[in-house]
């Protein structure tokens, strides 16, 4: 049987049956069971793909147009000389239309584009151009036509508007010293500086990590929580949409929204950020968002008027929510032997003792841990792997006070960073492979814990458990990695782990408990 029929035939028309029109005579769904169904088609049907409304604005506006071929699984031969006529004539003082592709020919304001081979790309990209004195409104069409051999055809239009919406989101203030248990309001404007008025549904996006509790309220919203089983009310989310109607914002015109959002500040916020957002959704795109629907009225949209306190050049912004609270991070170590004479396992976690959790911002660590190993030993290795579920973090070289560089196996000075954030009551575990250098005569190291590249202040009651020391003992009998147990709780400023097997045996539990709740974030 040749392949690529086989692909074409049954992955093909497992992808896009649902979404095509049915055969002619075949029998819908619900018809008659005894009926005679219709046979199998003899040839492949296209359908074309491209959007059904292209605003265009001052600039040049880019649009793709797609086609796929199926058969229900006929197996029937495989299209060839797909030809797509794009005809922009109807776009005659509206827009020009530019085809920079080698398959296309121009005559006038149509272009034919031919695929002579099966595996060429069925799509093609366009450019479009407002032309001089077009109005904004003002509109046209541009019909596409497909033909191929041992296909059937296919028709379709794009409606192409002149102007476009563009929504700018209002800056939300950022609120310090809030009340853990307290309320807060989050308000919102929009302001459309396109040249037409949105035609669309608009969709307002708020994205929380840090522990803010959205109130539950309006019936056009629904409502998220993070998929954290350690702590599910970390991340929240708000997701509301708005018809076309009386929502709509007129060009160069100012909205807000009706009632403000309410949140809680719930007991582990340190610093909760918060992302929003506006977007105007494409005909029946499904909007997503959280599972929880509001139960009360419907969240509007209103006319207002100033620009408050100001707005962001785009459609999204940022605020933050410092609480009054802390987070009192602590360095834990053990040290373990390694299968090897000579060689030792060093495991250190980043314990966060609450009350808060503490998340970073945008992939920046909330915090390290600096790591020194003694004189005479040199780390040969990290377990730190890119996998979703990895309990180690990174570990990355020590260049200087500012400067990191990937992980380098022949040093003594590290900078672990906590990669997303730990939960209250939470760690973070790290493990270095470490090997004797020059003479190691028992020397100590020491793990401390740092504020990271985030900046969030961590108000940590307890420095005193932000360092411990450790140090290598002289390895026996070579034992293997058995896992151990219970983290060790650090109780001082120093603090002097020498590894035995049964302290192995202590420290692998917590490995094995970590890997099963996979990575804190």
């Amino acid at each position: 049987m040749n392949p690529q029929r086989t692909v074409f035939g049954a992955v093909l028309a497992a992808s896009v049956l649902a979404l095509a029109p049915s055969a002619p005579g075949a029998a819908a769904v619900g018809d008659d069971p005894s009926a005679t169904p219709s046979p199998l088609p003899t040839q492949a049907y296209a359908t074309i793909s491209a959007e059904k409304q292209v605003n265009v604005g001052p600039g040049a506006q880019s649009a793709t147009v797609g086609w796929m071929f199926w058969d229900g699984g006929a197996q029937v031969p495989v299209p060839t000389n797909d030809s797509l006529v794009i005809d922009a004539r109807d776009l005659a003082g509206i827009a020009s239309v530019t085809v920079d592709d080698p398959r296309c020919t121009a005559d006038g304001r149509v272009f034919t584009c031919v695929n002579k081979g099966a595996s060429q790309s069925r799509s093609v990209d366009f450019t479009l151009r407002t032309d001089a004195g077009a109005r904004p409104g003002v509109s046209g069409t541009i019909a596409y036509t497909l033909t191929a051999d041992r296909a059937t055809g296919a028709t379709a239009k794009a409606e192409v508007v002149v102007g476009t919406p563009k929504l700018d989101v209002g800056r939300v203030p950022d609120v310090t010293h809030a009340r853990v248990g307290s309320r807060i309001d989050v308000p919102l404007r929009l302001r459309n500086t396109g040249s037409l008025a949105t035609d669309r549904r608009i969709m307002l996006r708020w994205e929380s990590e840090g522990g803010l509790v959205f109130d539950r309220k309006f019936s056009n919203c629904t409502y998220g929580e993070g998929d954290d089983p350690r702590e599910p009310g970390g991340r929240t989310s708000v997701t509301c949409v708005f018809p076309v109607s009386s929502d709509s914002v007129p060009a160069e015109g100012t909205v807000e929204l009706s009632s403000p959002l309410t949140a809680t500040v719930g007991k582990r916020v340190l610093t909760a950020v918060t992302d929003y957002s506006a977007r105007l959704l494409k005909p029946l795109e499904q909007p997503g968002g959280g599972s929880h629907r509001g139960t009360g009225p419907a969240l509007t949209l209103v006319r207002a008027s100033g620009t408050g306190g100001g707005f962001e050049h785009g459609a999204e912004g940022r605020f933050t929510v410092a609480a009054d609270n802390s987070a009192d991070l602590a360095a834990e170590a053990v040290t373990k032997p390694s299968r090897r004479a000579g060689e030792w396992l060093l495991d250190i976690n980043a314990v966060n003792h609450g009350p808060a959790s503490a998340y970073g911002i945008d992939d920046k660590s909330v915090a390290v841990v600096d790591v020194v190993l003694p004189q005479g030993v040199v780390a040969g290795g990290t377990a730190h792997m890119e996998e979703e579920d990895s309990p180690y973090g990174p570990c990355l070289l020590r260049v200087s006070s500012t400067t990191t560089a990937p992980f380098e196996a022949g040093h003594r000075h590290y900078v672990c960073s906590v990669p997303f954030g730990v939960a209250a009551g939470k760690g973070q575990l790290f493990e270095l492979w470490v090997k004797r250098a020059k003479g190691y005569d028992g020397a100590k190291g020491r793990a401390t814990v740092r504020p990271g590249p985030a900046g969030i202040p961590l108000h940590d009651p307890d420095a005193s458990n932000d360092s411990i020391t450790f140090a290598f003992g002289k390895p026996s009998t070579p034992t293997a990695a058995a896992p151990s147990g219970d983290t060790l709780t650090a109780t001082g400023t120093s603090r002097t782990l020498i590894a035995t097997a049964a302290g192995a045996a202590l420290l692998g539990a917590v490995v094995l408990v970590v890997r099963r709740r996979g990575r804190t974030r």
